[in-house]
């Protein structure tokens, strides 16, 4: 009697599907195509992300794919790792990063951000402290460089150039 209630048991497991670790095939911000075990291919599987984080999965990354009710066809995916750039974070750090080398690194001495930084709509503010630049500053009309000879070198009429440079 226990032994066919431990068959019926085993069986009935073994039609439920564990979480497993699978490889992006195609690529994707919602849908993804990957491969399971044994090279099975799962289309269209959904990828579950952060609210507020959208990322873009790279093929060849290694994913952790959750088939919800144990069914294959009802899989999704919840984590993602070994993209082709990966940032190693030291304690207490994190990086928000792309494949194409961009990232903003939140480091016990400050934001690091490398790319170019873009602000599409709304002002800069600093609040409590200063702006240096280690390279040229410059708006619409100009650098801060130019500006700097042009009033190094200006005259009015036949005085000199100003005592004070810029």
């Amino acid at each position: 009697m226990i032994g066919s209630m431990q068959r019926q048991i085993a069986r009935g497991l073994g039609q439920v599907r564990l979480a497993f670790i699978g490889v992006v095939a195609r690529g994707s911000s919602k849908l993804l195509q990957l491969t399971g075990v044994s090279d099975e291919v799962l289309d269209e599987v959904e990828l579950i992300q952060q609210v507020g984080f959208s990322s873009y999965i790279p093929e060849g990354s290694r994913l952790v794919v959750i088939p919800l009710q144990g069914k294959t066809s009802r899989s999704i995916v919840v984590a993602t790792d070994g993209a082709p750039i990966l940032i190693n974070v030291s304690e207490g750090e994190t990086c928000i990063y792309d494949q194409f080398g961009h990232s903003v690194w939140l480091k016990k001495d400050g934001t690091h951000i490398k790319g170019n930084l873009y602000v599409d709509e709304g002002d800069v503010f600093v609040t409590g402290g200063s702006v240096t630049a280690a390279k040229d500053v410059s708006d619409k009309k100009g650098s801060m460089q130019e500006i700097r000879g042009t009033h190094n070198s200006h005259k009015h009429g036949n005085s000199p150039t100003p005592d004070k440079l810029m």
